[in-house]
């Protein structure tokens, strides 16, 4: 090694920020280009020093033919040349695009790290070691701040995602740094030919606007941006440590398949930590970054009326019930038609449902339970999806009621009503489990048969 300032450096940001402890086992992300090119021969060096475990990961994205292909023969080499084990994993990052409905740099961004994570965990590798610099750095804050991020955007590229395991020991380095470095060290490694072009956001941001702004405006701007994202990864510690006081205090209900969160309870903080609330959940649940655009909308959603609900990210949606805000997967709309038996218990893919004679009625304080005059019934039952035209009496009504006008009265989300099953009788409608009742059927002084109703909802997202 010839060049010893960047690796004093890098020694120094390692140390600092407590990134790596000797005899660890790193995953370090290599594409083949000149920055993990010089991250890998950076970790080289130092695992000599520390005692080092470490193994090289590639994703091949698919996304430039040959050239894809090349880049994985370039790093399978090099990692061989070195002694490294080296893991490899490829997909058809465009057709995930299009299936997924996500950009392409999100896609590649998901499943790259997917693979990561992965490998993390199957091999017990300690933590991943990517090559991101501070012209990155600099790029994403400039692009989270056109988009109007928030203050968690504004943070920049987290040195250490703890929640990830994943290091970024170069964030301290210019690409002009870096490149310096590649060059007295003669590194090898492969160009990018999509860097070159400016049709991608990242691109044109690093290619047009911010030799703009150096050029006319501050000429230190990556040192500035940098001191800009410690500020305020420091106004986002201190956000979050007053948003941990009161987390348990705002949250009704925390499961795998929902949050829930008491709204009075969160109108009563500061708008500043209700919005960061609803990042840091949205966020957990969706498992996925959110900008700060969905957070205002997240935000109007708690101050409109029942039913109000939005997309937040991917399969997930945010609904407002009453005084309640929840967190939920976006439930599959697909069509379902049961036929059914009384007094027998059924566990369908959607839903759990049994009947049962009992001698008499009780008053259920949950919904999804109920009790019906058994000699009212007709001699045919299906549990099913709401159909266009289906119509009851509603309970304590004299008058009947299209059902589609009912569920928009009590303001149920759209993505929610054709999951809700349908009880029905030689043709009518009984119950819209877990809601309303059909008069029809309903208990009188005159009821001599008594039929308990009860069903139990499966959640099933979709994918």
């Amino acid at each position: 090694m010839t060049e010893q300032p960047l690796f004093n450096s890098f020694q120094e940001f390692i140390h600092k920020n407590h990134l790596i402890e000797r005899g660890e086992k790193i995953l370090v992300s290599v594409s083949g280009g000149i920055d993990s090119m010089s991250l890998l021969d950076l970790m080289l060096e130092l695992k000599k020093r520390l005692k080092l475990d470490i193994a090289v990961a590639h994703f091949n994205h698919q996304l430039r033919g040959t050239e894809s292909d090349a880049d994985e023969a370039f790093v399978r080499n090099t990692a061989k040349e070195s002694g490294l084990e080296c893991y490899v994993e490829c997909a058809d990052t465009m057709t995930a695009s299009e299936v997924e409905k996500l950009s392409i740099q999100e896609i590649a961004r998901n499943l790259r790290y997917a693979f990561l994570a992965k490998l993390r965990r199957s091999l017990g590798y300690q933590k991943i070691a990517t090559a991101h610099n501070a012209d990155d750095n600099a790029e994403t804050i400039i692009m989270n701040l056109l988009r109007g991020s928030g203050v968690h955007g504004l943070t920049g590229i987290p040195i250490f995602r703890s929640d990830r395991l994943i290091i970024r020991p170069l964030l301290f380095a210019t690409r002009e740094e870096i490149s310096q470095y590649a060059s007295s060290n003669k590194i090898t490694y492969r160009e990018d030919s999509s860097n070159l072009k400016s049709d991608y956001t990242r691109n044109f941001i690093r290619h047009k606007l911010i030799p703009l702004i150096k050029e006319n405006i501050n000429p230190n701007l990556t040192a500035a941006l940098r001191k800009t994202s410690e500020l305020f990864c420091g106004i986002e510690e201190y956000i979050g440590i007053e948003c941990s006081k009161v987390l348990d205090y705002v949250l009704g209900s925390r499961t795998k398949d929902e949050i829930v969160i008491n709204l009075p309870h969160l109108q009563e903080q500061p708008v500043f930590i209700q919005e960061h609330i609803l990042l840091h959940l949205g966020k957990e649940f969706s498992k996925s970054e959110i900008d700060f655009n969905t957070v205002k909308t997240m935000m109007n959603i708690s101050g409109a009326e029942t039913g109000s609900s939005c997309s937040i990210s991917g399969e997930t949606v945010l609904y407002k019930d009453r005084d309640r805000l929840i967190f939920m997967g976006k439930l599959s709309a697909k069509d379902f038609s049961y036929p059914i038996y009384t007094n027998m218990r059924y566990e369908f893919e959607t839903l759990i449902f049994e009947s049962s004679a009992v001698e008499k009625a009780e008053l259920p304080s949950n919904p999804n339970i109920e009790f019906v005059d058994a000699d009212t019934l007709g001699n045919r039952f299906e549990l099913r999806t709401w159909l266009a035209g289906d119509w009851f009496i509603p309970f304590g009504m004299s008058d009947s009621k299209k059902v589609s006008d009912f569920l928009i009265d009590k303001k149920i989300p759209l993505f929610k009503k054709h999951n809700i099953p349908i009880l029905v009788s030689d043709e009518n409608i009984v119950w819209i489990c877990g809601i309303r009742l059909d008069d029809r059927f309903k208990i009188t002084p005159n009821t001599k048969k008594i039929l308990k109703l009860e069903f139990i909802p499966q959640i099933r997202a979709s994918k």
